[in-house]
C-alpha cells in the first residue's frame, strides 16, 4: 500500500500535476488519521472491556467478602444477645438481693467472656491500595464500598474498650476477691461488692452498644450486596 502512495505521488510530480499531487496527499494524511482514530477507538474499546472485566472480578470478590462477614458478624450479634439476657438475669438477682440464687455464681462468667470480630477486608484493601477502587466509576458506589467497610471501624473501637474492662474486671477484682474452687456455690462476699454490680451493668452497657454497631454493619453489609446483585443482573 505504501509503495501504491509513492509510485502516484512521483507520477504526479513527473507529469507536473502538482494540484493533484497536493489534493493526493492530503487525502493520504488523511486516511492516515482515519486509521489512527480507529486504531485508538479499538485500543480504547478492548481496555474498556478488560476494565470491565476486572470491575466484574472485583464485584463478584467483593460479593464473597461481604457474605463471609455478614456470617461472622450474625454469629456476634446472636452470642451478644445471648449474654446480654444472661447478664440480665445476674442483675435482677442482685437487684431483688437474691445472693443465694446458685444461678448467680454460674452466669457471672458471662462478665469476661467476649467475642471479636475479624473482619475479611482483602479485597477491598487491595482495591485501596491498588487504585483499582476507581473502576467503580460510579461514586455513589465507590461511596457505599467505603463505607460499608467503614461501619467495622466502630466496632473495632467497641471491642477494645470492652476487652479493656474485662482485663480490668479479672486483675482487681475477681484474682483478689474470689476463690475460683467456690463459685459454683454462693458467695459471701463478691456479689455483694458494688464493683460487682457496676460491672454487671457496664458488660449489659457495651453488649448492647456492640450489638447496635453488628446491627449498622449487617445492614450496610446486606445493602452492598443487593447493589452487587444488580450490577450483576445489568452484565
Amino acid at each position: 500500500m505504501t509503495k501504491l502512495f509513492r509510485r502516484n505521488r512521483l507520477k504526479m510530480l513527473t507529469n507536473n500535476k502538482f494540484g493533484a499531487y497536493l489534493a493526493y496527499a492530503a487525502g493520504e494524511i488523511i486516511l492516515v488519521i482515519v486509521g489512527i482514530l480507529i486504531a485508538l477507538a479499538i485500543n480504547e474499546n478492548t481496555n474498556s472491556k478488560k476494565k470491565l472485566e476486572l470491575r466484574n472480578s472485583y464485584i463478584i470478590q467483593l460479593h464473597d467478602e461481604a457474605d463471609r462477614n455478614l456470617k461472622k458478624l450474625t454469629i456476634l450479634d446472636n452470642e451478644a444477645n445471648l449474654m446480654l439476657k444472661e447478664l440480665d438475669t445476674v442483675f435482677k438477682i442482685l437487684l431483688f438481693k437474691d445472693y443465694d440464687n446458685p444461678r448467680l455464681s454460674t452466669k457471672s462468667f458471662y462478665l469476661i467472656m467476649s467475642k471479636k470480630f475479624y473482619p475479611v477486608m482483602i479485597t477491598y484493601e487491595n482495591l485501596k491500595f491498588s487504585g483499582d477502587l476507581n473502576l467503580f466509576d460510579n461514586l455513589n458506589l465507590r461511596n457505599a464500598i467505603s463505607e460499608t467497610y467503614e461501619t467495622f471501624n466502630p466496632i473495632e473501637k467497641l471491642e477494645s474498650s470492652e476487652q479493656q474492662a474485662i482485663e480490668a474486671y479479672y486483675e482487681n477484682f475477681l484474682m483478689r476477691n474470689v476463690k475460683f474452687r467456690n463459685m459454683g456455690i454462693s458467695s459471701d462476699s463478691y456479689e455483694k461488692d458494688i464493683y460487682f454490680e457496676n460491672m454487671v451493668l457496664t458488660r449489659m452497657t457495651t453488649l448492647a452498644q456492640n450489638r447496635e454497631a453488628y446491627t449498622k454493619a449487617i445492614e450496610s453489609l446486606k445493602k452492598l450486596k443487593d447493589t452487587f446483585a444488580q450490577l450483576q443482573n445489568l452484565n
